[in-house]
């Protein structure tokens, strides 16, 4: 019960349930609610049942995590995870553009990229002041979509990725860390000092709209989720 309410109070109204102490009954239609119920799902899925045709929902999961970042800090994102579609699939020249659109760092010159698709980086969010200067918040995410999500927090680690592969002056950067998951108090109190900025099902779900998922993914979100719900009634 006292989960019930914490999510209620977390997700406010993004939550697709209303809980009146004890009775938990579904809001309206789930399909305005899809990225709480897109992070159910993959919450509460096995590896097998997550898998839909011509879909990639680890991809869907970063877009998700980039537009939570991005309306949290109120300034712009751009998906750094592999595949990339809004940057070049290299890595040297997708770091690059990272460089150019935030108007930080160069790409080290003498770092090798070979093989190499992300490093770690799934997102990079930051927030701009008008004269554009350096010194300005700036996140840098991973996104870890399954069960061994506990086994990923330090994959990330925003120093070192810019010791490895970036050159110049930076602004101070947040670790940011996003999971579809529900943790309790005792994991997240302990996992957070690794994660930092923490993201969790609630917290994503309460900064991006139904509307804004459906419209950033194609409504891939959509057909996803109505796919895995049929499997899981059949």
């Amino acid at each position: 019960m006292n989960e019930l309410n914490l999510r209620v109070s977390s997700a406010v109204d993004s939550y697709p349930f209303t809980f009146s102490g004890t009775l938990l009954q579904v809001r309206e239609d789930w399909r305005s609610f899809t990225p709480y119920v897109f992070c159910l799902l993959l919450s509460y899925c096995d590896d097998g049942k997550k898998k839909v045709k011509g879909i990639k929902h680890t991809v869907i999961f970063e877009q998700l995590s980039c537009m939570a970042a991005k309306n949290y800090i109120g300034g712009e994102v751009l998906r750094f995870g592999a595949p990339r579609k809004e940057l070049p699939s290299s890595f040297r020249e997708a770091l690059s553009a990272v460089c150019a659109k935030v108007g930080e760092w160069s790409s080290s010159s003498t770092a090798s990229t070979i093989h190499k698709q992300d490093g770690g980086l799934d997102l990079v969010a930051w927030k701009r002041f008008p004269d554009r200067r350096i010194g300005k918040l700036i996140l840098f995410g991973h996104c870890a979509s399954g069960q061994d999500w506990d086994g990923k927090i330090n994959e990330l680690q925003p120093d070192n990725f810019c010791s490895e592969w970036l050159a110049g002056e930076k602004s101070p950067i947040v670790k940011t860390f996003f999971v579809p998951h529900r943790l309790s108090d005792e994991i997240w109190a302990h996992r957070a000092i690794s994660a930092k900025l923490f993201f969790d099902r609630c917290r994503i779900a309460h900064w991006v709209k139904n509307d804004e998922f459906c419209d950033g993914t194609g409504q891939e979100n959509l057909k996803w989720c109505e796919t895995v719900l049929e499997r899981l009634s059949s």
